[in-house]
């Protein structure tokens, strides 16, 4: 979609020819370049009243981007249950879908509570990376603190820039009460992590570039030891709180871990008037080529392996997600952010049944939809019994759908003879 800026113009004519005026009321339609526009929706389950002010991060968060050029007009605050209800983020969903184009900004931001909330009553993961992926707009942005909020973030696909604030099996803690404040950091009510994100926007000591904005993953990186460090006084005052975290995720130390997905091929900034301003830089550049998957074709084995390494290279400058199967049946599955090596390996431990035969294949997919598809046989060599009656292993064609995209591999079939 297009937007254009409609000028009516009345101009008054004068013909010059005879002296005589004549007004001629006409109207001319000029068409504007396509503005760049940034659209933020900030949904918050615990909005907290104190000395008649509403507090929460949804807040902070509001302050932090008209601090940073955003149009207050829109930034739409949605405070309460009775706010974020599944219709009203669908309606506003579809909104963005309407009217946003490919050279605008969204950034959606979202605190409730993770399973009795996002998973039973809006139940997210049902339709919200799917209407995500909608927007159509490759600067899209989402930050979401709950608790296992990782695990709604790490269903995010296609081109964007999402953080959860823990993994998808930990608890995230929020202050919704600054009576008997314990904490090296100011007071402040809302999620910790959301907390420190939005004090982070626009704190140039984030800037390790050194060119005047905080990127996402500048962002990203400034923040998690303050949280961190907060999480750790809060364990400390709340020993309760400790033991239960202990009990159910298995650790307190480098609590939390936050899921990051990045899908974009350039640093995405919060920073409005930085992203109008050279809107440029943030248009995506069509990448034609695939990734590359290089890997052993057989590898023989015999009784005397009970498991064997099966290694793949893929080479991809990108982010890219990829996905390991065994026998056709999907067995793992991971994202690798850009950054980091060109080339790197991935190894998926076999555990091997004499006899039989394996066939392990790697699809890697990019943001682009550019994928690749490699395989390694893994075939017996041993001695087989000749009252065994001859054999054939079939593997089977794989034929169906990885985060939107229709994958295919070979058939590819094998003879195995009884041996003498």
């Amino acid at each position: 979609m297009r937007k254009l800026i409609s000028i009516f113009i009345l101009l008054s004519l004068t013909t010059l020819s005879n002296q005589a005026h004549v007004n001629v009321n006409s109207v001319i339609i000029q068409e504007q370049a396509n503005p760049v526009e940034t659209y933020a929706l900030l949904f918050d389950q615990f909005p907290q009243e104190i000395d008649n002010v509403t507090y929460c991060s949804a807040i902070e968060f509001k302050q932090e981007l008209v601090n940073l050029g955003w149009l207050e007009e829109n930034i739409s605050l949605f405070l309460g249950e009775e706010n974020m209800t599944k219709n009203i983020i669908l309606n506003q969903l579809n909104f963005l879908e309407q009217n946003v184009d490919d050279n605008d900004l969204v950034f959606i931001f979202l605190m409730a509570h993770g399973d009795t909330y996002c998973a039973d009553v809006l139940e997210m993961e049902e339709w919200f990376h799917l209407e995500f992926a909608e927007i159509p707009t490759d600067n899209k942005i989402f930050f979401m603190e709950s608790c296992h909020s990782g695990r709604f973030v790490s269903n995010l696909y296609g081109r964007c820039f999402a953080m959860g604030s823990v993994a998808r099996e930990e608890y995230a803690i929020a202050y919704l009460d600054t009576n008997n404040w314990s904490l090296s950091e100011p007071p402040f009510v809302g999620g910790i992590s959301a907390h420190f994100w939005a004090k982070t926007l626009g704190n140039l000591e984030a800037d390790t570039y050194a060119d005047g904005i905080v990127k996402l993953n500048e962002l990203y990186q400034y923040s998690l030891p303050l949280i961190r460090n907060c999480y750790d006084e809060t364990f400390e005052s709340s020993p309760d709180l400790s033991e239960f975290i202990q009990t159910n995720v298995g650790y307190t130390t480098n609590y939390p871990r936050p899921v990051l997905v990045d899908n974009l091929p350039y640093e995405l900034t919060l920073n409005a008037t930085e992203f109008i301003l050279n809107n440029e830089k943030y248009l995506w550049e069509e990448d034609v080529n695939p990734p590359l998957i290089t890997c052993l074709n057989t590898i023989p084995y015999d009784e005397q392996n009970s498991s064997i390494n099966v290694k793949f290279t893929i080479t991809e400058i990108s982010s890219h997600n990829y996905y390991c199967y065994l026998n056709g049946s999907l067995i793992n599955q991971g994202n690798k952010p850009k950054g980091g090596d060109l080339t790197w390996e991935y190894t998926y431990t076999l555990s091997l049944q004499p006899g039989n035969n394996y066939n392990v294949s790697l699809l890697v997919v990019d943001p682009w939809g550019n994928r690749a598809w490699n395989q390694t046989i893994i075939l017996y060599t041993g001695e087989i019994s000749n009252n065994e009656p001859e054999k054939s292993s079939v593997l089977p064609i794989i034929l169906g759908t990885v985060g939107g995209l229709w994958i295919a591999g070979v058939a590819v079939v094998f003879i195995i003879k009884s041996r003498k």
